[in-house]
């Protein structure tokens, strides 16, 4: 196992262990809550994952808002989400019942990867966002990056119209007072992030900071709302389309003046 994955173990552990008093403020501010008429898994919380192909230097670290809560009758129509939501709910408890050690270590980093690895291309987020500018423009794939939210909780599908302010209020909380993504940062440095939170470019009120002690990555956000009128524009109101061939030759200039491929 690399320095890299122990490292992003060691973050992992921290966010599923998530302290009883911060699982009930998200429950007040529109967290999903666990119950037998809901999808299993609400009480897990999600610190990502770490892909099988990912490097130190010039991996790419993806970034979302917060899960949403599943629905049983999407997940009777799509047997790869009822099974991969399934793995990583299990690999969670599992993980967490049985404690740190070597192999419980490697099998829970093992489980998740295969289940994200599974799901991602079903995902709206990663087909409306982030598979073009990782695939096509940066000519890499799913295995060579990190995904995180920035909320690491899921939001309750019931609430209607009040998702998105739910989204909103989660991902601030956690930031401010649970797990700043500059501690996933420090534990895996990534050479760029990509964020699909128009808002969230550091320094303002949801991201303080995307440094850490041992990395400053590049950082693009972007308007990730699917429908938008500015769906995946930047914040200078450029289309993907404009800023994405400038993300690529910035990660590129980064990567080869650090060695990197």
């Amino acid at each position: 196992m690399t320095e890299t994955e122990e490292r992003w173990l060691d973050y992992a552990w921290s966010i599923i262990n998530c302290p009883k008093s911060h699982r009930e403020r998200c429950e007040d501010l529109g967290a999903a809550v666990p119950g037998t008429w809901r999808v299993d898994g609400n009480e897990v919380r999600w610190p990502g994952c770490l892909g099988g192909g990912y490097r130190e230097g010039t991996g790419i670290l993806c970034v979302g808002a917060v899960h949403r809560e599943g629905r049983p009758e999407d997940e009777a129509r799509d047997s790869v989400i009822r099974r991969t939501n399934a793995e990583l709910v299990n690999a969670h408890r599992r993980w967490v019942q049985r404690g740190r050690s070597r192999d419980e270590d490697y099998d829970y980093l093992a489980a998740v990867r295969t289940a994200y690895e599974d799901a991602l291309p079903r995902w709206a987020r990663w087909k409306r966002h982030f598979r073009s500018l990782v695939e096509d423009y940066l000519g890499m794939s799913r295995r060579e990056i990190a995904w995180t939210n920035l909320a690491k909780c899921r939001v309750a599908i019931d609430r209607g119209s009040g998702v998105r302010r739910a989204e909103a209020k989660l991902t601030r909380l956690c930031q401010r007072e649970f797990a700043p993504v500059s501690e996933l940062v420090e534990a895996i440095r990534p050479s760029l992030v990509l964020c699909c939170v128009l808002h969230a470019p550091g320094g303002g009120d949801i991201v303080s900071s995307w440094d850490s002690p041992s990395a400053s990555p590049l950082v693009y956000c972007w308007q990730g709302q699917s429908g938008h009128d500015h769906h995946n524009t930047d914040p200078n109101a450029r289309r993907l389309a404009e800023w994405a061939p400038e993300m690529a030759r910035a990660y590129r200039a980064k990567t080869r003046g650090g060695g990197g491929a």
